[in-house]
């Protein structure tokens, strides 16, 4: 066998034959550098991931107590606007900026309505039914009517009882408003009994949630709350009021408002919302008798029932004892759920009674 010689250079020097082991080892290093730092990177973004996924409970919760509060604040803040500005005479108006980033506002048309009446003068007890859209029935306990005048939306119409017996039925043939006051007055012109029926508008704030849609309603002086897939709970009631003066007579006092939107409501971070007055109402102002009174809510169908358990709560109580006969407050006129309505027992006994009706315009 031949042996084998190492290659000869062209240049007459020896080539080695042996591999490069250095620079392969070089090489092999570099890769292994490389692959290291993208392992690391993608198990930081692996525990970010992980850190992310386990910290969105909490985040959704920051956010959504962060806007809850923010909608709370604000609905408190058109409130007291709403307050100050229809006490105000009309025409009186302001003007501010609401935030409104994640909620949104929208009307709430003729969403809920009172009927009031009592007697004012005299010993007779008159009752006035509404029939349907046009017309009202009047009765009389001593027939003391001799006339009837109705403001229907500030449009003045006066009847004269001509007929003998305790009910007299009349048709205005024309369909009422949203301000409805009838006034009957006896032979000498004496207003002895006032019914007032009144179609209240209020607004909601629908505010994002990222567990769905909270809504606050403002209604007549009143905020009601409802959380995703749950019911509409009441966070404060009408200011209605029974209180003794330092005269000892009892005085009953009531504020109602009406907030209706005279064009698009605001919406946006920075939103301009303007309230004008339309000018206080007084319904009420002085003695009455057999005072009764009915809210229908038309929110939602657990609104009333929350109405009738605050007001006719005390009743109850006295009830449950067995005896009534001491009892002053409010309870249920007719039957005991409150359907005919609610008044003040004992029914004969002079009060004061003070209510008044503040309207505003809102866009």
């Amino acid at each position: 066998m031949k042996p084998i010689h190492p290659p000869i250079a062209m240049d007459g020097g020896i080539v080695n034959a042996h591999p490069r082991r250095g620079a392969v080892t070089e090489d092999e290093n570099g890769v292994s550098e490389i692959i290291g730092v993208v392992m690391l990177l993608a198990m930081v973004v692996s525990i970010l991931a992980i850190v992310m996924v386990a910290l969105k409970p909490y985040v959704d919760d920051f956010d959504d107590n962060k806007n809850w509060s923010s909608a709370r604040v604000l609905s408190e803040q058109i409130q007291s606007r709403i307050d100050v500005v229809g006490s105000a005479p009309n025409g009186t108006g302001v003007a501010f900026t609401l935030p409104l980033v994640t909620s949104t506002l929208r009307s709430l048309d003729m969403v809920e309505t009172w009927t009031l009446q009592a007697d004012l003068i005299g010993l007779d007890r008159v009752e006035v039914n509404i029939v349907n859209a046009t017309a009202f029935e009047i009765s009389s306990q001593n027939e003391t009517i001799s006339s009837v005048e109705v403001s229907n939306d500030g449009i003045l119409r006066t009847y004269n009882v001509t007929s003998i017996g305790s009910t007299h039925s009349f048709d205005g043939e024309q369909n009422f408003g949203r301000e409805l006051i009838i006034d009957v007055k006896n032979a000498d012109g004496d207003l002895i009994h006032r019914l007032v029926r009144l179609q209240l508008s209020g607004l909601q704030m629908n505010t994002n949630l990222n567990i769905g849609i909270h809504n606050t309603a403002i209604i007549n002086h009143g905020r009601m709350s409802r959380m995703p897939n749950n019911a509409w709970d009441i966070e404060k009631f009408p200011p209605l009021n029974v209180e003794e003066t330092f005269s000892g007579q009892r005085r009953v006092t009531l504020m109602l408002s009406d907030i209706q939107t005279t064009a698009s409501l605001p919406s946006g971070k920075s939103s301009t919302l303007e309230i004008i007055s339309r000018g206080p109402l007084t319904l009420f102002d002085g003695e009455a008798r057999n005072l009764r009174f009915s809210v229908d809510n038309q929110l939602h169908s657990n609104i009333n029932p929350q109405f009738t358990e605050l007001w006719t709560g005390d009743h109850q109580v006295h009830q449950a004892t067995g005896d009534t006969s001491a009892y002053f407050g409010f309870a249920p006129w007719g039957r005991s759920s409150g359907a005919d309505g609610i008044g003040l027992f004992p029914r004969d006994e002079v009060i004061l009674l003070e209510i008044v009706l503040l309207r505003v315009e809102v866009s």
